[in-house]
């Protein structure tokens, strides 16, 4: 009898003990586990079967129709996890990708609630092929993918699945103090991409808001992992090809845990080179662009700062206090009159002189604190009137960040109160923000309640501001959602956070509506959406009726459909304070199609047409490529076309133009894996734009009407371009978990406006005329307990 049926031996005895109450995990000392993907060590007869798993996606609940066997054990090290997914060999689909890439194939998940009280876990997916996917969990179902964990799994494809053995440590995770026995809680979850069904243990469906709290508790023993210490050295070098200049740098980053529920991590001379980049991003509007942080450093812990779930983002960017993106930003630099600075120079990056961190936790309470401190820098610019360079003095900043809360599941449901506090401190500017902020879940999961409330004091000017969400699910696939906001004229968070605008009222409603198995449809998505957003004066900023149905088929294509009507509203941020004006009532649609994501080759359509303000036609054309041959090759090419006919774009001053303007935006990516651990990816992204001037406008600042139609001014922009492009070949080597070498170039450019120029020449010359030029290599090891 071969292994595997070995395995089959012991689900009948696990079915037996599984139960609505606390489970036992089995301890086994000294296990002998090679980790291969193959459960062939004898440990693995010794562990009881875990089945049950229920259709989630679509949310049927029906029995899964294949059998998942998860074999779970700890012991002081940590736990071991394997699992036995019966398929048929025909139908797997296993793909490579980068870490926490999105890409359809089959997968397995072990979710870990380590509170064990429905308060903070850990997401841990091992993609078919061996490629990792990893985040932290918050209250009831915030999954951030920006964490990543020293954890490590195996796969292997069998005559009858697949099979994957997986190893979490203790010492990646956040345990609270305990005596002899502690509960966890287990949520188990398997992704087959041939039938597009997602399956999990126990039945946590996303049409039901219970999902952190669900988790199946399990009952340890002896666990209270002694003090942990992890070293991340790092050594890199930089080549500056602009500049001719090449810079090494060394340095490291420390964490240490005197105890399971107490970190503290410092940051010593640290290293945020180009091994990453940002999306290329054209913001000719009046709301800054939110990037997310890419920084190790940083994410590490991040979530005890997610006060809450507005920190995660939403349609206009997050609210939250702590935007980490701000520490070692572009510097503050006054240029004087007749001093010219190079784009490059102004927004490079600041050094930090360092960074340290603590998080913890103490029975219902959680805490928190994060200082940073910035170099000065010096900036060089050109003195305009003899070209003699000139260098420009700025002064770093200081950041102090402090987090608070306390959380009760005692009696069912979740309650949770918290602060959250940062203060920045330069020598011409102070700003201050504290934040109270609160959760509720009621104890029969149908009630949802989260919110905070903001002041600030910047430079001696205070604001407040608020604002809550609350979600209310009567019965499954059934989901009503009430926003409502308010941010006074001065509220200032964005010194350190991020907020998108002051001045705000808000109450917004959508109902959603999902069903599942239906004669034609395997899913549909529809729902109806009321905008109702103003300034505190009492003007409508965005007024909107949304609705869409998103359908998905029996042969796994997809259907989406939008339709958007905007009442009259008056914009009162693109003049840049210089008036108030009336925007007519708009309608916006959409549609797109995408095929079977399961099949080597997929093909995504959309066409859509967003109303301008002056009401004429903003069409967007879309067209995705994905051809995914085999496990380890890969390559996708996005092309998006937009034809604006008004495109409104200000002026200065209290002037406007509208351009009718074309623009392409392709975005083009490959990866070729050695093998799971061994990465080469080629990514390249373009924005070319084409605008020519139309009609020009004035805003009436004595009065709040439409704009007043006028003859161009001396001033007005004219026509013009926009090219910027951003090219990265890079290298990745995974020596150990957490622990990679890089091989990485940069290539980029925003070229200057070159009006009457083809798309092809400004694609040729945003490839030649180069802004940054970057070769970057870096190792970062872990070493430690």
């Amino acid at each position: 009898m071969s292994s595997v049926s070995l395995l089959h031996s012991a689900a009948t005895e696990a079915q037996e003990a599984q139960a609505s109450g606390v489970m036992q995990m089995t301890r086994i000392d000294n296990a002998d586990i090679t980790l291969d993907g193959h459960l062939s060590e004898g440990v693995w007869q010794q562990v009881p079967a875990i089945d049950g798993m229920r259709v989630i996606t679509p949310d049927t609940l029906e029995p899964a129709p294949e059998r998942t066997d998860t074999r779970i054990f700890y012991n002081d090290d940590g736990i071991y996890v394997g699992a036995m997914n019966y398929q048929d060999p025909e139908t797997l689909v296993g793909r490579m990708s980068s870490r926490d890439e999105g890409v359809q194939r089959d997968g397995y998940v072990l979710s870990i609630d380590t509170s064990g009280q429905g308060l903070y876990g850990y997401f841990l997916r091992i993609n078919l092929g061996g490629t990792l996917s990893d985040g932290t969990i918050l209250p009831e179902k915030q999954i951030s993918r920006d964490w990543d964990g020293p954890w490590d799994a195996v796969t292997q494809e069998l005559d009858n699945g697949w099979s994957t053995e997986m190893f979490i440590p203790w010492s990646m995770m956040t345990l609270p103090q305990s005596g002899e026995t502690r509960q966890v809680g287990i949520y188990t979850e398997r992704m087959m991409v041939r039938r597009n069904e997602t399956w999990s243990w126990p039945a946590l469906p996303s049409t039901n808001p219970e999902y952190l709290s669900g988790f199946q508790q399990f009952e340890l023993e002896g666990i209270n992992p002694r003090t942990q210490f992890t070293f991340y050295p790092y050594a890199s070098v930089t080549q500056d090809n602009i500049n001719n200049d090449t810079e090494a740098r060394t340095g490291a980053d420390l964490y240490w845990r005197p105890n399971s529920n107490t970190q503290l991590s410092a940051t010593i001379n640290p290293d945020f080179g180009t091994v990453e980049s940002d999306d290329v991003v054209v913001n000719l509007g009046a709301f800054e662009v939110f990037f997310s942080e890419k920084r190790p450093f940083f994410l590490e812990g991040q979530e005890i700062f997610r006060a809450t779930p507005r920190a995660n983002g939403g349609p206009f960017g997050p609210t939250t206090v702590l935007n980490t993106r701000r520490i070692g930003a572009a510097p503050d630099i006054d240029v004087p009159d007749g001093i010219s600075v190079g784009a490059a120079e102004r927004n490079a990056p600041t050094d930090l002189l360092g960074a340290g961190k603590i998080t913890g936790s103490q029975g219902n309470w959680r805490y928190g604190a994060l200082l940073a401190s910035e170099d000065d820098m010096v900036v060089q610019g050109t003195r305009l009137s003899d070209g003699e360079k000139v260098n420009l003095q700025s002064t770093g900043k200081d950041f102090a960040i402090g987090r608070l809360m306390y959380e009760d599941t005692s009696g069912g449901g979740r309650r949770g109160i918290g602060w959250i506090g940062a203060n920045l401190s330069h020598p011409d500017h102070d700003a201050t923000v504290n934040g109270v902020d609160y959760s509720w879940f009621s104890a029969d999961t149908k009630w949802v309640l989260d919110g905070q409330f903001l002041h600030s004091d910047v430079n001696d000017v205070t604001g407040t501001g608020g604002f809550f969400d609350l979600d209310y699910r009567p019965q499954q696939g059934v989901e009503h959602s009430f926003t409502g906001t308010y941010h006074d004229d001065t509220l200032e968070i964005n010194d350190i956070g991020y907020l998108q605008r002051n001045d705000f009222m808000q109450l917004d409603y959508r109902l959603g509506i999902t069903e599942s198995g239906l004669d034609n449809f395997r899913t549909l998505e529809r729902s109806l959406q009321v905008i109702n957003q103003w300034n505190t004066d009492g003007r409508p900023v965005r007024l909107g009726l949304f609705g869409s149905q998103n359908m998905t088929f029996y042969d796994n294509t997809q259907l989406n459909l939008s339709l958007r009507y905007f009442p009259p509203r008056t914009d009162d941020r693109l003049s840049r304070g210089n008036g108030t004006y009336k925007i007519p009532h708009r309608v916006s649609y959409s549609a797109s199609w995408n095929s079977d994501r399961s099949q080597p080759l997929s093909v995504n359509l959309g066409i859509g047409n967003s109303e301008e303000d002056l009401q004429a036609d903003n069409i967007n054309y879309e067209l995705g490529l994905t051809w995914q041959p085999n496990d380890r090759f890969s390559t996708e090419l996005q092309l998006e076309y937009r034809d604006r006919k008004s495109w409104l774009v200000h002026q200065g001053d209290d002037r406007f133009a509208s351009y009718e303007a074309d623009g392409w935006f392709p975005e083009w990516n490959m990866n070729y894996f050695i093998n799971a651990k061994q990465q080469f990816r080629l990514a390249m992204q373009w924005t070319g734009i084409k605008a020519q001037e139309d009609e020009y406008y004035r805003v009436d600042q004595t009065d709040v009407r439409h704009l007043i139609p006028t003859a161009k001014h001396a001033t007005t922009r004219g026509d013009f371009t926009i090219s910027q492009l951003n090219f990265q070949a890079r290298y990745r080597w995974e020596i150990a978990p957490l622990s990679d070498l890089f091989v990485v170039y940069t290539r980029g450019s925003n070229l200057p406006n070159y009006a009457g120029s083809e798309f092809q020449d400004l694609l040729f010359d945003a490839w030649t005329e180069r802004l940054t030029d970057v070769w970057v290599v870096k190792l970062r090891y872990r070493l430690g307990s």
